[in-house]
């Protein structure tokens, strides 16, 4: 090989060799800027997956707190109305009680009543026809005013007044005593006609009791006076006791004191009462 063939060959070799590694470094900056370009495109990569996690976890979060908040709407509704069924069950519960109540109560009510009527009834205490005549008598406007009705039928007189008074005071007491009775017989048996009883026993006297003496000489069963008892004189003591009769004359008053239990030339002593 001549001269000439061998610089041109070398200068073959020489410019591929240098279009060789022309090409090497053109490769290794495509490669460097891939790999530049590879290393930007993971980071944009990493930082956009960082972004959506924390989207995702925001949307997370709201959606959360959108179910929150309609579970405590759907919550509150849901009280709201059991709320309101609650209260109507105590209205309706309400508005029927009373009537049930009246209902129950009312025959209790009226049983409360009866007992405490009967009750009242048995206290109180009975009014008998003695002491209506008692109260009567133990007013001495009352007195006075029998008095003078008496003599009127007594035609004027205070003489024999006894069976005029007595009888009076029972006709103004109710008892129904003929106006035309003027003797103590007379008396006696209107009073036992109306089954007024008859009884001996001066200790069992009360207030008002119509009494009789003993009989007139030589007339059975025709008492000698007859007198309305007022009370004894001292409680305990049967022998003197207050007495409202006609003997005006002798007293002066129809209400006085007169011995029971013995016979004076004046005076018979008591024999038995007559009460209704």
């Amino acid at each position: 090989m001549n001269k000439d063939e061998l610089l041109n060959k070398e200068s073959k070799e020489s410019k591929e060799n240098s279009e060789l590694i022309d090409k090497l470094y053109s490769n290794k900056d495509n490669t460097l800027k891939n790999a530049s370009k590879s290393k930007h495109t993971g980071t944009t990569k990493l930082n956009s997956d960082n972004e959506s996690k924390k989207y995702i976890k925001e949307m997370h979060e709201l959606a959360d707190k959108n179910e929150f908040r309609n579970n405590v709407v759907v919550l509150g509704l849901g009280l709201v109305i059991v709320s309101i069924i609650i209260f109507s069950i105590v209205m309706n519960t309400s508005f029927m009680k009373p009537k049930t109540e009246a209902a129950a109560t009312k025959p209790v009510t009226k049983t409360l009543t009866d007992s405490t009527q009967t009750k009242a009834k048995v206290a109180d205490p009975i009014i008998t026809t003695s002491t209506k005549i008692f109260e009567y008598l133990n007013i001495e406007a009352n007195r006075t005013t029998i008095l003078e009705k008496s003599i009127k039928l007594n035609n004027g007189s205070q003489n024999g007044l006894t069976v005029h008074l007595l009888s009076e005071i029972l006709r103004t007491n109710d008892v129904a005593i003929n106006a035309n009775t003027s003797t103590v017989k007379q008396l006696m048996d209107s009073l036992t006609s109306m089954d007024w009883k008859k009884n001996t026993d001066a200790t069992k006297l009360q207030k008002g009791d119509i009494c009789f003496t003993t009989d007139m000489p030589g007339k059975t069963g025709v008492p000698s006076h007859a007198y309305v008892f007022m009370g004894w004189v001292k409680d305990g003591n049967t022998e003197y006791a207050n007495i409202c009769d006609g003997q005006i004359e002798e007293y002066n008053n129809i209400l006085h004191k007169r011995n029971l239990s013995i016979t004076t030339t004046k005076k018979d002593k008591f024999s038995f009462f007559l009460k209704k």
